[in-house]
Order: structure tokens, then C-alpha cells, then sequence
């Protein structure tokens, strides 16, 4: 059985006109790393995307939870002046299959002058590949 599985995730925030975030993940579970892609999508119909990475870990108590710890990696040579320059996102969910919350926050241009978005209380919500490709 292969210890590589894909994660699908749209992420919505509870304020009205906020980005939606799509994760497309690939979870090793032999040593719980994460890789895959992070797009965040404007009402206006622009998107920005950025390759990312980190861990998938279990919270241990009475009811166990899922966690994934993400961190964008940038593009040595961006070729956008809007492409992503930071990312970093937590989801917590009572199984890997389940709603969860998320809160994450992307950052675009230069440090000192940088675009942010922050997302505290985003809705993530698993969605099937197959799914995922027909829309």
C-alpha cells in the first residue's frame, strides 16, 4: 500500500468578498511531510499561487486532531511582480477527510511594502480530486 495520498482543500473565509484558497497537497505519511501547491483567488477573477511545504501531525487528547503546518517557497526568479512571496497556514481538522479551521496569511512584493492577506477564520473543506478537477 502506497504511503502517498493526495489532499484536496477549499478554504473559505466567513467574511463576505474575502479570497477562497484552494490546497493541492501530497501527504507522505512514512515521515508525515507535506508538499503540494497553494492558490488563493480573488472575487475579481485574479489568482496567485505558490509551491509549499511542512508537516502533517496528530493532536493528541481526548478527541484526536488532524494538523497541517504549511510554509511557502517562493520563486528564485519571480516572473510576476504579484507572484507570492510569503505563505504560512494552519488547518486543524478532527479527521483528514473533515471541515476544519484554518488561518493563514500570504504575503505579495517586497518586505518593507508587501500586500498581505490574513485569513483568521477560514472553513476548510474537503474536496474529492475527482471533484476538484471538474470545476
Amino acid at each position: 500500500m502506497s504511503q502517498l495520498f493526495t489532499a484536496v482543500y477549499e478554504v473559505t473565509s466567513a467574511v463576505e468578498g474575502r479570497p477562497t484558497l484552494l490546497l493541492n497537497l501530497v501527504v507522505n505519511a512514512h515521515n508525515d511531510s507535506v508538499i503540494g501547491h497553494a492558490r488563493v483567488a480573488f472575487d475579481g477573477g485574479e489568482s496567485a499561487g505558490i509551491s509549499v511545504r511542512g508537516h502533517h501531525t496528530e493532536i493528541e487528547g481526548e478527541h484526536p486532531l488532524q494538523a497541517i503546518v504549511l510554509a511557502g517557497l517562493p520563486a528564485i526568479f519571480p516572473t510576476v511582480e504579484e507572484e507570492p512571496s510569503a505563505f504560512q497556514l494552519l488547518m486543524v481538522l478532527p479527521t483528514a477527510a473533515r471541515d476544519g479551521q484554518v488561518c493563514y496569511k500570504m504575503s505579495f512584493g517586497a518586505q518593507q511594502q508587501a500586500r498581505i492577506v490574513e485569513i483568521r477564520d477560514g472553513v476548510a473543506r474537503a474536496v474529492l480530486p475527482e471533484l476538484a478537477t471538474g470545476t
